[in-house]
């Protein structure tokens, strides 16, 4: 992260699928310097809300920025870890 720079929060909550993903992203992208997203708050998450953690990623990763997942329930933790995105995604 370069010192200094702006750090975005966001913190979810409910159920992440299709029908809010767009509306997640609209609110995520584009991304600052640094980013944490908090899924504390996150009941449910399906394929559109895992794949939308992975375009967010590579955003970052494209863009030079710095992206990092806290929080991750054990239902939505279950859930990237059965896709094999657990090990992936930057979870801290």
């Amino acid at each position: 992260m370069r010192r200094g720079a702006p750090r975005q929060h966001l913190y979810l909550s409910g159920r992440l699928d299709a029908h809010q993903v767009p509306g997640f992203l609209a609110a995520a992208e584009p991304l600052a310097p640094a980013t944490t997203l908090d899924l504390g708050g996150v009941t449910f998450m399906d394929s559109s809300g895992l794949a939308a953690l992975v375009r967010l990623v590579r955003a970052a990763s494209y863009g030079g920025q710095e992206l990092e997942i806290v929080n991750v329930q054990d239902g939505v933790r279950l859930a990237m870890e059965i896709t094999g995105l657990y090990g992936v995604l930057p979870i801290r």
